[in-house]
């Protein structure tokens, strides 16, 4: 017998990934200490197949030392804040939050722009430009997601807006970067989200130094 909760990380993560991050290290933990186990999982996506949050399904032997030793590895792994562990007691159910990982969301737009940009330009070479400012203020890239009309790559620091302040000047001026939108806290709706939209086309020409720097890669 034990208590059942469930933790519900909002991130856009996949399968394996997911695994990898949080699911090995919890059920290492709890087996450790003998709080409990995890029994199942599951994943919540948008019309468009995105994933928006994964659940964790909790089975806990003691439910308070469950929860706080559950917190912990998954804050440690990275969850986001916005994230929720939500626990069924006698009185009902209890939502207790956690995380404190920030996200933001690069959607790219996918079959707007000139083929030039297209053959030129890659979500590599953008990774590659942007990961020294990501460096500077704690930020990673954690994964990308392809739909029809738009290819996302999600960014986790402490602070999501602090995050695109660092790298805003390069998205401003990175040619893949024309029509895209940014969703700054990008996760649970809770957190009061806001979505910036880049423009079609740079103010000025610094794109082109980018192109003749070599610095945009093509992988």
């Amino acid at each position: 017998m034990g208590y059942s909760a469930n933790a519900r990380i909002w991130e856009s993560i996949q399968a394996r990934e997911r695994t990898r991050r949080y699911e090995f290290p919890l059920v290492s933990a709890l087996n450790a200490q003998r709080l409990g186990e995890v029994t199942g999982a599951s994943v919540c996506m948008s019309r468009e197949m995105e994933v928006e949050y994964v659940e964790l399904d909790l089975n806990l032997y003691s439910l308070d030392a469950g929860i706080e030793t559950a917190r912990l590895i998954l804050e440690t792994a990275g969850a986001p804040a916005g994230s929720e562990f939500r626990v069924r007691r006698d009185s009902g159910e209890q939502v207790i939050r956690f995380g404190r990982q920030e996200g933001m969301a690069i959607y790219l737009d996918g079959v707007n722009l000139p083929d030039e940009i297209y053959d030129t330009c890659t979500c590599d070479g953008l990774a590659a430009l942007i990961s020294g400012e990501l460096a500077s203020v704690g930020g990673e890239i954690r994964g990308s997601w392809v739909g029809r009309s738009e290819t996302s790559i999600y960014l986790y620091s402490p602070d999501a807006e602090q995050m695109f302040a660092a790298i805003e000047p390069i998205l401003a001026v990175y040619p893949l970067c024309r029509n895209a939108r940014v969703v700054i806290r990008h996760g649970n709706p809770d957190l009061n989200p806001r979505t910036v939209k880049l423009p079609g086309n740079p103010g000025f020409d610094a794109s082109r130094m980018i192109f003749r720097g070599g610095r945009h890669g093509t992988g």
